[in-house]
């Protein structure tokens, strides 16, 4: 009989101290997880982890958990195979998967404003110099190479040779070694470029106005799933992207940090200055869905994609607007 009143006290301590680590639990333990896929940390990233990592997210009642990818190609993929629950990329990686009537919706668009541009040669004095060249772009239907084609379409050269230079400091570094004259690129490379000996000629937000940068994408089965969740996350998001604009050291310190950016290095701070001066950020996440469309038929044009498409089908405005009402309303 001894062993079965050891075995009920054991017990009886047992729920105490479950109950105990209940009522003890700290908000972050309480916390919901979201895993959110994002293309590397680069000069940008005191905007876009702001909301993980400036405490927005705990207060929405989330632990955000920030997934890094090489391309937005592959943070697709995980979010379709079900490892994500959102991701933020060009929108032109998903809407090849879209027109084929793939499960993914943009519920938002916090980075609108093209801030890309193309670099050329320290000796290419206007775009029409580029006549008969080649321009350093990456994958064909990839946002350089249809930004780069784009962005030469509206300073009127069309007579051209577009290459596969790789990514975005390969694509730079062409230029300097005389491989293009010219590449579509990243516009932080403009801090460096007296040292890359390349220089910026063509600017994406002047350029390209309507060409869509980045939007925020999840599938309608995770809407279904995780709407509440998926709300909390949008607000943070607001949230986060508004106290990044108001507040630019903040901004620039975060970048530093997730970035690994030396105390010296200008990127993230020129970053915030083009964002800024271009109206690049949308704090509210508005999809533009004009701009949106028109990204699209450009890439039918381009023959990227195969036929045209009503991109409202592609978008849930919902969870955004009752995001936004939710921090309206704080």
């Amino acid at each position: 009989m001894m062993v079965s009143k050891m075995t009920v006290r054991s017990r009886l301590w047992a729920i105490a101290g479950s109950l105990a680590a209940v009522f003890t639990m700290t908000p972050a333990q309480a916390q919901e997880a979201w895993k959110h896929g994002i293309v590397e940390a680069k000069g940008d990233s005191g905007f876009l982890f702001q909301a993980a990592e400036g405490g927005f997210g705990q207060k929405h009642n989330l632990n955000i958990d920030m997934v890094e990818f090489t391309g937005g190609p592959t943070a697709l993929k995980a979010l379709i195979a079900g490892e994500l629950d959102s991701f933020e990329a060009s929108p032109v990686v998903a809407f090849a998967a879209m027109h084929q009537n793939a499960d993914i919706k943009i519920i938002g668009c916090n980075w609108p404003g093209m801030t890309y541009t193309v670099f050329a040669a320290q000796d290419v004095n206007s775009a029409a110099d580029l006549k008969g060249k080649s321009i350093g772009v990456s994958a064909p239907g990839s946002l350089p190479a249809l930004f780069g084609q784009l962005a030469l379409e509206a300073a009127g050269v069309t007579d051209v040779t577009y290459a596969n230079a790789g990514g975005s400091a390969d694509r730079v570094r062409a230029i300097s070694s005389g491989v293009v004259a010219a590449a579509a690129s990243s516009s932080e490379f403009a801090v460096s470029a007296d040292t890359l000996k390349v220089k910026p000629l063509l600017a994406g937000a002047e350029v390209t106005p309507k060409f869509v940068k980045v939007c925020i994408m999840t599938t309608g089965a995770k809407i279904a799933e995780r709407r509440a969740d998926m709300v909390n996350f949008l607000a943070a998001e607001m949230e986060g992207l508004t106290y990044a604009v108001n507040n630019k050291d903040a901004m620039i310190a975060l970048a530093r940090k997730v970035a690994h950016l030396p105390d010296d290095d200008k990127t993230a701070e020129f970053i915030y200055d083009e964002a800024i001066k271009y109206k690049a950020v949308a704090t509210d996440l508005a999809i533009p869905m004009e701009n949106l469309q028109w990204t699209d038929d450009q890439m039918v044009r381009l023959g990227a994609l195969k036929q045209k498409a009503d991109v409202s089908k592609f978008v849930d405005e919902s969870v955004r607007q009752e995001a936004l009402a939710a921090v309206q309303k704080k």
